[in-house]
């Protein structure tokens, strides 16, 4: 079996190289439950190979046929899913193509459409995955599987979720061993799957449902031994959708991490809901390494607050912001623009709170539908749904990575609004934020430092190499700027007037 990270990296364009590479964290737990069922898997990652063919001809070379290619799919990776996948049902006709992932799971009948796909999982794949595998390889009938969508005489057909697994420690401990490529940052751990609020954006909950589980102190506390004696890993990225849903998992989880004496030769990362934390439980992160907390803030308005079902109020988020600042944490926030109901003063509001709370670093995304949240039937229902191709102007934080002079459309602009305005005030929110020497030195802070999110790398031929690239991103932030100035000031086609432009400047001293 033959495991592939469909990646969407063409999207980031330039940007691509400055950025870290995570380990595809899903591949890797059924890489890991594969191996204890003594079943031989490799694994293929778009983000960092490009000749995915020639390496499914080498692997294929010591497999039994029919060869099974599972291809975890995210929505922006969903065309180069079908490219790779028709190319590989071409070359090997008897092979099994199986699509799995967030956006399999939520528009299954979608992806069997396309003729060369045989079966779609739905869910959590550990499982699943590899009973199908066996399956197949034993020649038996696969149909009555649980978490399975698949074709029979032209219709498709949707079995019944299997009920997901409560005792997540009873799964493999993670194969860092097989992602030590010097490309993959391992500093992280995954603590808990899933999360149990309704947010009308987040994608997250299309394989684990809002079902939370978490893994047992002494089981994660294992894995941050292992990165730090074998990995010499001493900055630690905790990948869980919502770290503090159980305080007292996180009381027991801090003491353990004490008694092991971690603190004292690692640092942590983190990210929370601001409903979720108090001054004490803070406190208690701090002590015991946590150092950086990321809050998903997504407006400053509590009546969009309401429209989003985030279940937490901004005043909530502002008390957890400035606790956490108080306390010593380097505070990382996203807010998202282009929600429905909102409006350019809203958005406004959102880049001031920005600067009232003095993050660290932040980002201003564009609210993006993806298939099976809340938003997207929404987007769907209103007729401000757009699709460009497969799902290619699917990425939130288009405006800022794209070429200034190739947009690419919004998937969804809410009735009442326009998107250049929405551009615009993405655009100005970053430069009215950003225009500071020391947040920019933030943004390109070393990894390790639980800050920094854009890196050119530590080998100074490497970084010899990117010169050119960083030079053509900088000439493209510059001629955004050059726009933005022209249609907010010249123009005067949004409510932003001259006075408030330049007081970007004379706030931060330029």
């Amino acid at each position: 079996m033959i495991l592939i990270n469909s990646s969407s990296k063409n999207a980031l364009k330039i940007f691509q190289p400055f950025l870290p590479i995570y380990v595809p964290v899903g591949i890797g737990c059924i890489l890991g439950a594969a191996m204890r069922q003594g079943i031989k898997a490799y694994f293929v990652d778009e983000q960092v190979e490009d000749n995915i063919l020639g390496l499914a001809a080498e692997y294929v070379k010591g497999m039994q046929k029919p060869y099974i290619f599972g291809f975890s799919v995210l929505t922006l990776s969903f065309k180069n899913a079908i490219i790779v996948s028709r190319e590989l049902k071409r070359l090997y006709p008897d092979s099994i193509i199986v699509f799995g992932g967030a956006h399999p799971s939520a528009l299954p009948e979608e992806s069997l459409s396309y003729g060369h796909v045989d079966i779609v999982i739905r869910g959590e794949g550990e499982r699943a995955l590899l009973e199908l595998y066996k399956h197949i390889k034993e020649g038996k009938d696969f149909t009555h599987l649980g978490s399975i969508s698949y074709k029979k005489n032209n219709e498709i057909i949707n079995n019944a979720l299997t009920p997901i697994i409560e005792d997540i420690d009873s799964f493999p401990p993670f194969p860092y061993h097989l992602f030590t490529s010097k490309q993959y940052d391992l500093g992280f751990v995954v603590s808990s799957r899933g999360c149990p609020y309704k947010c009308i954006f987040c994608s997250n909950r299309i394989t684990t449902g809002r079902k939370y589980r978490h893994y047992s102190s002494e089981r994660i506390v294992s894995e941050l031994e292992t990165l730090n004696d074998k990995y010499k890993k001493n900055f630690i990225l905790f990948l869980d959708d919502n770290f503090c849903v159980s305080k007292d998992r996180i009381n027991n989880l801090i003491d353990l991490i004490k008694i092991k004496g971690l603190h004292r030769k690692m640092t942590f990362s983190f990210q929370a809901r601001g409903d979720n934390v108090d001054y004490e439980l803070l406190r208690d992160l701090f002590s015991a390494g946590f150092r950086s907390v990321f809050f998903g803030l997504e407006t400053a308005s509590e009546r969009i607050m309401k429209v989003i079902k985030k279940e937490e109020s901004v005043a909530d988020c502002v008390r957890a912001v400035r606790m956490a600042k108080k306390i010593g944490f380097h505070v990382s926030a996203t807010f998202i623009y282009g929600l429905p109901g909102e409006s350019h003063s809203d958005r406004m509001n959102c880049v001031n709170l920005s600067n009232e709370l003095e993050l660290d670093m932040v980002r201003y995304n564009n609210a993006t539908p993806y298939p099976g949240t809340e938003l997207y039937e929404f987007a769907k229902k209103s007729g401000c749904l757009k699709v460009e191709g497969l799902y290619e102007n699917f990425v939130s934080v288009s405006t800022f990575i794209e070429n200034p002079f190739k947009k690419t459309p919004f998937s969804y602009v809410p009735q009442g609004a326009s998107e250049a305005e929405i551009r615009r005030d993405i655009l100005f929110s970053y430069f009215n934020f950003y225009l500071n020497l020391s947040r920019l030195k933030k943004i390109f802070a070393k990894p390790k430092q639980g800050a920094g999110w854009f890196n050119a790398g530590s080998d100074p031929l490497k970084i010899f190499k990117k010169l050119p690239g960083l030079f053509i991103l900088g000439f493209m932030l510059f001629f955004k700027f050059c726009q933005l100035f022209y249609y907010m000031v010249i123009k005067k086609e949004t409510a932003t007037s001259l006075k408030s432009f330049f007081k970007v400047f004379s706030r931060n001293g330029i």
